[in-house]
Formats: structure tokens, C-alpha cells, sequence
């Protein structure tokens, strides 16, 4: 066998797992959604798998397109699958470009910001102060973190959906623990806005919005929603958080949330605190703050920030992705976000 034979047998391979991990997990959303809002009508499945395979190419792009019109009630021409996202548009509207996100400690030196709560980069064996970049002798290391600091959170490069974090306190702080988990970022923690410590009381509620840059050179959030803790998870993690959509406009939370496993709520199972009626302080400026960012970076095309408000107002940026911020939930709620892109045009998928 050739070796480009031998490549596309391996291309194949990748590409059918991917395909694969990502519709099992549609289908059993489908299938909890179900349980509250009934089966999906024939009529529509049948207009999301003529979409999948007619305008997107294939009908493997159908199951996420199921669980959007569920949601919704109804299909809407324009939205993105899940897979198709990874596979097709990412590759080609964001490409390699998209990689210096998953480089954490160099976010503010890239995107000139101060936003980011940066305190001290670490790697290859080499510490340096985010705000200056001055590099600091290992023994000035923990002085300066914990000069007006009790506690600090480190991120791994490459980490996400609140994996790779780690807490140190001054007692507990060593060099060598810090070398063996690798090069990352050092982050004071954000004290958030009390209307968050009214929802869930433990630190790290973050709003995901997705930002999207069109070829005219316009930028705008396209989706956002609210991501929260749940029981006795001390930061937000991707498996378990709650998710509550913000309207773009007033910045007043969604009436209805979701848990991980896509059941509807209405309020935070742990708190109970009712989504109706809450509005995020300052909505509108961290939006503006995002926008600012992504023009800063004209490389991609789709962009996803982490965003906290904290106490007093202010907008503090936790982390970005550009390599695959997932799309699928506010597709759901808020989509289609990207009809006005090329992204399903014949012509970009075989470019």
C-alpha cells in the first residue's frame, strides 16, 4: 500500500470516530430532551437529514441538526452541526491560526489586554511576570504571587472544560510541583459579582460569548449564555455545569436553563434561584471587550471567550478558544449564528 494511500486510510479512520463520538453524544441529548418535549415530528427529521445531506453533504451531519429543532420546535435553515463545525469550517476559517489560544500564558501579551488576570507565566523552566514579561529568579517566584494573594489558580497550556487547574496557597506552593505539571499560566482568583453568588454561591460563574469576524472585517457576538457550578463542584466544570442562555440585546438571562445532560430547568437545582429575571451586570461592555479582542486578532474567523464580571462591575477575560469552542448549545438556543457566513456554500466545503 501507498503512503498516501496509507494517510487516507488514517484520515478515514480519525474522521469516522469523530463523526461517531460526536452523534452518539447528539442522539443521547436527543433522546433526554425527548423525555420533556416528545418525539421529534417526522416532518422535521426529515427536513434536517434533506439539509444535512443536500446543502452540508453528508447524513452524518443530520443527529445534531435533530437536537437543535427539538429544542427549538422547529428547523431552521443555516445551522451548524456540531461535527461539521470540527471537521469542515474550523480547518478552514480558523486553521492553525487558531492554535496560540490553547497557549495560555502568552493570551495578554497576544491580544494586548489587560483583562486577563495574569500573574506569572511558567515554562520551560522560566517564570516571567505577565504584566512586564521581566523574567523572575526561581526564588523571587513565590513572593511575588503571593505579595497580595492568599490563593492562586494555575492553568495548564492546552487545558479545557475546567480540566488541567490547579490551586496553590502560599504554604503549599513548590517549584517542583509546578515543573512537573508543565507549562501554564498563573491567575489570581476573581472575587464575581454578588448576582452570581445569588445563583450559585462558589466561585468561577463564566459567560461563553462567541464572537464571529467576517470577511468585510465586522465583528459581533453571535451567542452567549451563562455557565454555572452545581452541588459541591468548586469551580465550573464542562461535565456537570449548568447552562443558561443571555439575551444578546438586554443581557437579561434565558427564562429556562440546561444541565449537562440537556434536561430543561428553571432554576439552579442547588440553589434554586429562578433564572427569570436575572440580568448580567455590564453585559453590554463585555461585549464590547470581546469584540475589541477578536479585532486585535484578525486571524480567525470564530472565536470563544471565557468572561467573568466581577465585584465591582468590571469585565475580566479568563481564557479564549479558537481552536474548537463548541458551538452546539447556543446553535440550539440562539442559532442559526453563522447564515450569513460561507460556512455551508459548495464552494467553501471543497475548497
Amino acid at each position: 500500500m501507498k503512503i498516501k494511500d496509507i494517510k487516507k486510510a488514517i484520515t478515514y479512520i480519525q474522521d469516522y470516530r469523530y463523526n461517531a463520538a460526536l452523534n452518539k453524544e447528539a442522539m443521547e441529548v436527543l433522546a433526554n430532551l425527548e423525555h420533556s418535549k416528545g418525539k421529534l415530528p417526522q416532518n422535521i427529521k426529515e427536513q434536517c437529514d434533506n439539509y444535512a445531506k443536500n446543502t452540508l453533504g453528508d447524513i452524518k451531519y443530520a443527529p445534531w441538526l435533530y437536537v437543535y429543532s427539538l429544542m427549538r420546535g422547529e428547523f431552521k435553515h443555516g445551522w451548524i452541526p456540531d461535527n461539521y463545525y470540527g471537521k469542515i469550517v474550523l480547518p478552514k476559517s480558523n486553521g492553525i491560526s487558531g492554535t496560540p489560544a490553547q497557549i495560555k500564558n502568552i493570551s495578554g501579551s497576544l491580544l494586548k489586554s489587560d483583562l486577563f488576570p495574569d500573574l506569572v507565566s511558567y515554562s520551560s523552566g522560566i517564570y516571567s511576570a505577565s504584566a512586564s514579561n521581566d523574567v523572575l529568579k526561581p526564588e523571587q517566584v513565590k513572593d511575588f504571587l503571593f505579595k497580595d494573594h492568599d490563593t492562586v489558580i494555575y492553568k495548564l497550556n492546552s487545558s479545557f472544560q475546567g480540566k488541567g487547574i490547579h490551586f496553590f496557597n502560599k504554604d503549599e506552593f513548590c517549584l517542583d510541583k509546578v515543573a512537573k505539571l508543565g507549562s501554564g499560566i498563573f491567575q489570581r482568583l476573581i472575587v464575581q459579582h454578588q448576582i452570581f453568588n445569588e445563583l450559585f454561591p462558589k466561585p468561577g460563574a463564566t459567560m461563553r460569548l462567541t464572537t464571529a469576524l467576517t470577511p468585510e472585517g465586522n465583528v459581533d457576538v453571535r451567542g452567549a449564555y451563562l455557565r454555572l457550578g452545581i452541588g459541591t463542584d468548586e469551580f465550573v466544570k464542562s461535565s456537570t455545569n449548568i447552562r443558561v442562555g443571555i439575551d444578546l440585546d438586554s443581557g437579561a438571562l434565558f427564562n429556562n436553563g440546561y444541565t449537562s445532560d440537556w434536561f430543561e430547568i428553571d432554576q439552579h437545582p442547588t440553589t434554586k434561584k429562578t433564572f427569570k429575571g436575572v440580568v448580567i451586570p455590564n453585559f453590554k461592555q463585555a461585549c464590547e471587550d470581546v469584540i475589541a479582542l477578536h479585532k486585535n486578532y484578525p486571524f480567525v474567523q470564530s472565536i470563544g471567550w471565557d468572561v467573568i464580571i466581577n465585584e465591582h462591575g468590571g469585565v475580566e477575560i479568563m481564557e479564549w478558544n479558537a481552536v474548537h469552542n463548541g458551538i452546539k448549545f447556543t446553535e440550539a438556543i440562539q442559532g442559526p449564528m453563522f447564515a450569513d457566513m460561507a460556512w455551508t456554500d459548495k464552494k467553501f466545503i471543497a475548497a
